[in-house]
């Protein structure tokens, strides 16, 4: 896992997940976003990936709507330049 996260279900807010940080190698760089996910998606207004991007060491993730009170898990996965398949998640706080 990698942090926590905080928002309104009314604001949207960057997720970010940088893979240089303990998850790529020498000479190795993300190469491929293989995409974002949210758990548990079956709520009321569940969180929403609204836009996605990636560099060579982040992938980000813009983040709307959700419920209040209630907590998610994100989760992002990357491919390296060297075939590698990373994933990380991130807990995701709606505030009350």
């Amino acid at each position: 896992m990698s942090g926590y996260l905080l928002k309104s279900a009314e604001q949207e807010t960057l997720a970010t997940i940088d893979w240089s940080e303990g998850y790529l190698g020498v000479d190795e760089y993300v190469d491929a976003d293989l995409g974002w996910s949210v758990v548990p998606a079956g709520s009321a207004q569940p969180p929403r990936i609204v836009r996605q991007a990636f560099d060579l060491t982040t992938s980000y993730a813009r983040i709307a709507d959700g419920d209040e009170g209630a907590v998610y898990m994100l989760a992002a996965k990357a491919r390296t330049n060297t075939g590698r398949d990373l994933e990380r998640s991130i807990v995701l706080r709606i505030a009350a």
